[in-house]
């Protein structure tokens, strides 16, 4: 009897049938080679397996046609005789050909289904047939796909096979995507919320078998109040460190399958496997339609998604400041190193690129020498010359996308490449360096005096007579001075007053800075230098008497422009080394 309900839609019927076929598709493609010839429990190899679920789904097409015409088609005996005549073809093919026949029976068949008639849709006769030959025939070779997996290596090249394609996937949507709503009603924060809460529950589950005889089976009875709790506890979370909670949870429940010996593994009729597919490899495949409806497929929405990652990730380097690149991260290299590292891969996104489009991959770099080399190289390259080359780097990849066919889908396996090159690299490393940007009054104080000490100290080596000179770019180290001076006001000014200036543009920015330099021009040297001093005394004042807490975004988004960041613009001509 059908378990299909009557009045199944396309998208339904298409969602269940992808959904079951990804599954055990991945699954059974991440079985290395030496399991393909093994008999397996019902008696066949997993090739012959294979080959029989291909024959059945290749089945559909005419039956479905016979139903249409209503003219009954002999399937070439019963179904015993159909089924060893599959397996003897399979015997006579290789793994790829055979997984290739069932590639093909299983796309004809979905174009078959995405062709149903609402009729039809209705009808028990072609949903029956389309359950039987798909979703609902899977399971019935679950055991054998369970005895085929001998270790916990082989449950782990499962597990990580499926986890690559959805996690990139939803790194694909980018940060700001994981707000938005996805087709069930969740955002796609939530989505990733859950399945981090189900690896890491299983994970526990896992460990809970491993180490205790009293509770060798660890169920759970509280799927729907556990969905919602995880759903509740998630809103108002910054969608970065949800995305860094799933791949907590995945790295513990790696390690606890790790750990797992062959016997435990499929002690209780491959009780371990069950609960590792179900929350694992067969989770993502519930979910990856979802999650791909959303992911950029096209350049402008590509494009766009890179907008939205680079975004802030310039901004926060930005924010970072010249003069910290060269202090060392969190994870023990410098920022001029990591900011090095990201240009690198962007610039080798270039030489990739043509094999992804088609549909390929190329010689797997060695990832831990090349960053490496590339920590090593940005010793000897200066902050500015690693900032400019991060942005040209990044228009490279910007001027590559823009270049594909604006009117063609790019295949994702060239999608997940500048993903992970440009916007899903940027994320990782966003947060150690936001890390090190002032937010209190204390530490943006504590920023300006460090800055402003090498500054102060080129500008007195010069003298009152060396402010005369002209400097690399045209203007008198005065002139330079009272430029400084100028926009040192406009900050203290636009803080004591709550009033900030916005709009700026080119015109108006060299309009201020002449009118600076203009007004200063009948003051003496000595006296220019004494307003810079007593204008930094304002100024560190100010920003010491600002409020407790973070700074507002108003003061930090304008304050360091005008201050440390803008002296910074000035340290190669005042010959201060970065």
């Amino acid at each position: 009897m059908s378990t299909t309900i009557r009045g199944t839609s396309s998208a339904e019927l298409l969602g269940k049938i992808s959904a079951a076929h990804r599954s055990m598709r991945e699954a059974i493609g991440a079985l290395p080679a030496p399991r393909w010839e093994e008999k397996l429990p019902a008696g066949w190899t997993l090739k012959e397996m294979v080959g029989h679920l291909a024959y059945w789904e290749s089945t559909v097409p005419a039956f479905v046609d016979s139903l249409r015409t209503g003219t009954w088609r002999d399937g070439g005996g019963d179904v015993d005789q159909q089924n060893a005549r599959a397996a003897a073809e399979a015997r006579g093919l290789s793994r790829d050909e055979v997984l290739r026949r069932w590639d093909d029976a299983h796309a004809e068949m979905l174009e078959v289904a995405r062709n149903l008639s609402d009729a039809e849709l209705d009808d028990v006769s072609f949903m029956q047939k389309f359950e039987g030959e798909s979703y609902g025939h899977y399971p019935d070779h679950y055991a054998d796909l369970a005895a085929a997996i001998k270790d916990h290596d082989d449950l782990l090249t499962l597990v990580q096979t499926s986890w690559t394609g959805f996690r990139l996937a939803i790194g694909a949507i980018g940060t700001p995507g994981l707000e938005e709503k996805t087709s069930t009603g969740w955002t796609y924060k939530d989505l990733v919320a859950h399945a981090a809460a189900w690896e890491d529950r299983t994970a526990s589950r896992l460990a809970t078998f491993r180490e205790s005889a009293a509770n060798p089976y660890p169920g759970v009875d509280d799927t729907d109040e556990f969905n919602a709790a995880v759903v509740e506890r998630t809103r108002g979370r910054e969608a970065r460190e949800v995305v860094g909670e799933l791949d907590a949870a995945h790295a513990r429940i790696v390690a606890e399958i790790g750990k797992l010996t062959r016997e435990q593994i499929h002690a209780n009729d491959d009780w371990v496997v069950a609960i590792v597919a179900g929350n694992t490899y067969g989770h993502y495949a519930d979910h990856l339609d979802e999650i791909f409806a959303s992911v950029p497929k096209r350049p402008a929405e590509l494009l766009g998604k890179m907008r939205e990652g680079w975004r802030p990730f310039r901004r926060a380097v930005n924010r970072l400041g010249l003069t910290t690149l060269s202090e060392t991260t969190p994870s023990g290299w410098t920022y001029k190193a990591m900011i090095s590292h990201v240009a690198n891969w962007m610039e080798k996104l270039a030489g990739e690129m043509p094999n992804r489009l088609a549909g390929r991959r190329g010689p797997f770099p060695d990832v831990d020498a090349e960053n490496a080399r590339e920590a090593e190289a940005s010793k000897s390259r200066s902050a500015h010359e690693a900032v400019e080359r991060l942005h040209a780097a990044y228009k490279g990849v910007v001027d590559l996308v823009t270049a594909l066919p604006a009117d063609r889908d790019i295949d994702f396996l060239a999608v997940r490449l500048v993903v992970g090159e440009t916007y899903g690299h940027f994320v990782e490393h966003g947060a150690e360096i936001d890390a090190a940007i002032p937010r209190t009054a204390a530490e943006y104080a504590d920023r300006i005096e460090k800055v402003w000490r090498p500054f102060r100290a080129a500008i007195r080596e010069r003298g009152r007579a060396g402010l005369g000179e002209r400097t690399p770019s045209g203007w008198t180290y005065k002139d330079l001075v009272a430029h400084a001076v100028g926009w040192m006001e406009q900050t203290v000014r636009e803080m004591q007053t709550n009033e900030f200036s916005t709009g700026w543009t080119s015109e108006t920015i060299q309009g201020f800075n002449d009118r600076s330099v203009r007004t200063h021009e009948l003051v003496g040297a000595e006296a220019m230098v004494d307003e810079l001093d007593t204008v930094y005394r304002r100024l560190v004042e100010t920003v010491r008497g600002l409020p407790a807490g973070d700074v507002d975004e108003k003061i930090a988004g304008t304050m360091p422009y005008y201050t440390y960041l803008h002296w910074e613009e000035h340290f190669a001509e005042l010959g201060i080394p970065l």
